[in-house]
């Protein structure tokens, strides 16, 4: 009777231990990247991807290559909108769709990860659905949806697709079929109580001022270009490898964006933007004081010209001044007040990039009309009105930098152009 307790009892110990190996490995395979019930993983990385527009080949480019990348203890989403005119593969539908990224060991030219379904978008994974990518309702859905489905301990998002920077506050997610776009106002809503780790812009024109400051109190950091940005995107498969490879930590995911970038992106300490403000406005101050004559407004207006910018090279289009390159212009100034607030303004844009070599944040001037003519007034956007809510915050609690109604605040843009 002992000997056949003690042989059940080995055979029952036996079937555990070889339940637990089987189970153990199997949720580890290589390529199981998806949800799981009982696990937290370290990350959740959303990608928005408005791609209904002439960049809609380049998102199915990144997401073969988001789907060639091995990872584990991270779920990737990506939501895309695609156009019915720019690419015919993958059965060439043109609705919006989300997918949970899956590892394809082949290699396919063809998406093969989960579609899902997400009621709070009104998305099923068999039926169309179009969304306006420029509804700002959708990407804070996104959110929701990923922090309800897809619990962890970090979640980070990265706007995909065009980007114009501030430009009159069409910002991002240029929705061709629906003819639409999303604000920097409507993006701060969008993120507004996100507590994201990180929000990255794969996109041209992220890191301008105006911007940064609408998301400052959304995320730990922000990972953005100042300048153009080539179309065909991120490095996915380096970017999603190499952020399993790290310590999942806030700065290493934002670094590791930046690094998978073909063009040198700024990776910001959102928490040290509010210091860039105080210091942006203390600078202007002092300079716009230092305006008393129209020779002075033409001396200093072709100083800040001379200075690094960004724009695009077809016109019209929208100008952006460095602004560490402001500072740099009077860091010797006689006046010393001058020069002291243009150390301070460096200073501040230092302590807000992680890196030195590269620190570059643009903040607007004026649109140009071509390379040598500027627009003789600036958008009814970006003039500082109380009574106008959708202006975005930068505009709303600058002091000395935006130009006021009727130019009365004798702000910096008040002294150059009215």
């Amino acid at each position: 009777m002992i000997n056949q307790l003690f042989f059940k009892l080995k055979n029952l110990i036996l079937f555990v231990l070889i339940s637990l190996i089987f189970f153990g490995c199997s949720y580890y395979t290589e390529g199981d990247e998806g949800k799981s019930s009982d696990k937290i993983n370290k990350l959740t990385l959303l990608i928005y991807m408005a791609a209904d527009n002439d960049l809609e080949s380049y998102a199915i480019e990144n997401l073969n290559e988001m789907e060639n990348s091995k990872f584990r203890d991270m779920s990737v989403l990506a939501l895309i909108d695609r156009s019915d005119e720019y690419d015919e593969t993958n059965e060439n539908w043109t609705d919006t769709r989300l997918y949970e990224i899956s590892y394809d060991s082949k290699n396919r030219n063809e998406i093969v990860s989960k579609r899902l379904s997400c009621p709070l978008l009104g998305l099923s994974s068999d039926k169309e659905t179009e969304l306006d990518m420029g509804n700002y309702m959708n990407l804070k859905k996104l959110i929701q949806f990923a922090k309800e489905e897809y619990p962890a301990e970090k979640y980070g998002l990265i706007i995909w697709g065009h980007g114009t920077g501030w430009r009159g506050s069409r910002a991002f997610a240029i929705d061709d079929k629906t003819d639409s776009y999303m604000s920097v106002c409507d993006l701060g809503k969008a993120l507004q109580k996100s507590a994201l780790s990180v929000i990255g812009f794969d996109t041209c024109f992220g890191c301008v001022f105006e911007n940064l400051y609408e998301i400052k109190d959304c995320a730990e950091y922000t990972v953005a270009c100042s300048g153009v940005t080539p179309s065909c995107g991120w490095d996915y498969k380096s970017l999603i490898e190499r952020i399993y490879n790290s310590s999942y930590s806030s700065s290493d995911i934002a670094k590791i964006m930046s690094d998978t970038s073909s063009v040198k992106t700024t990776v910001i300490r959102n928490s040290q933007l509010e210091n860039l403000m105080q210091s942006l406005d203390n600078f202007s101050r002092n300079l716009s004081q230092t305006i008393g004559s129209s020779k002075d407004k033409s001396s200093v207006l072709n100083e800040l010209l001379d200075s690094k910018s960004y724009s695009y090279t077809q016109y019209p289009c929208d100008l952006y001044l460095d602004i560490s390159s402001l500072g740099k212009l009077y860091e010797n100034d006689s006046d010393s007040n001058l020069a002291q607030a243009s150390y301070q303004l460096i200073s501040s844009v230092n302590n807000a990039c992680v890196s030195s070599e590269s620190s570059q944040i643009g903040i607007f001037l004026i649109q140009k009309i071509d390379t040598r003519t500027l627009q003789t007034s600036h958008p009814a956007e970006y003039i500082k009105n109380q009574n106008n809510i959708e202006q975005c915050l930068f505009v709303k609690k600058n002091q000395w930098w935006s130009p006021s109604l009727n130019a009365q605040n004798g702000t910096l843009l008040d002294k150059l152009f009215y």
